[in-house]
């Protein structure tokens, strides 16, 4: 039962889009159930239609859920500006830990404190979000500053389409939603590359 945390320091850099996303891709390989962290409790007001393809709960709910029902993958969506303390909890309990960075200096800036706290065995991917259309650079800037530290980044960066606004207030998936299909492909693309990072818990032993 891998588990997939979604967290940054920073709020507004789409953890909870990005947890739903994720749980979308894995429900399609399994049993998914999101813990939902986050005091904004965006993931559960997502999921309140009950229209999505998994579960979604509160963090002082999961334990029962997960006693009384069986999931193939966990995914956490997590607080914003979690303390040193907390993020190295995270990081430690969890196979992966993936931090959305849209292209601004101040998630930047967020992002680096953040990698500065993460134990130094973390498994962690970040992932550039809420990237501009082209003609715009600020993707590309952004994989650039992130390749010159040596941060681990997903390849697939996710663009910023309006379709994530209307997912939300539908309460539906982000690729059945008007207009949604053309953002979901960045996520379709990027799934391999999230499975290929899980450390399966099983081989983390050996």
């Amino acid at each position: 039962m891998p588990i997939i945390t979604i967290a940054g320091y920073k709020g507004g850099i789409c953890k909870s889009t990005t947890a739903i996303a994720v749980a979308s891709l894995l429900s399609a390989e399994g049993k998914t159930l999101v813990i939902d962290g986050d005091p904004n409790r965006s993931a559960s007001v997502w999921a309140r239609e009950g229209k999505l393809p998994f579960t979604v709960v509160g963090e002082r709910e999961a334990a029962k859920v997960m006693r009384s029902e069986s999931f193939e993958w966990i995914v956490i969506d997590t607080a914003a500006r979690p303390s040193k303390a907390e993020i190295e909890e995270l990081a430690r309990g969890c196979d992966l830990l993936i931090s959305p960075c849209p292209p601004d200096m101040l998630s930047l800036d967020a992002l680096v404190l953040m990698a500065q706290d993460l134990p130094q065995e973390t498994n962690w991917r970040v992932l550039i979000s809420a990237v501009p259309p082209h003609p715009q650079t600020d993707g590309n800037d952004l994989r650039e500053a992130l390749t010159a530290k040596g941060y681990p980044t997903f390849k697939q960066g996710i663009r910023f389409y309006k379709a994530y606004k209307n997912a939300v207030t539908e309460g539906l998936p982000i690729q059945k939603t008007k207009g949604g299909k053309i953002g979901w492909r960045d996520w379709q693309t990027l799934k391999p590359e999230i499975l290929r990072a899980i450390v399966k818990p099983s081989s983390a032993k050996s």
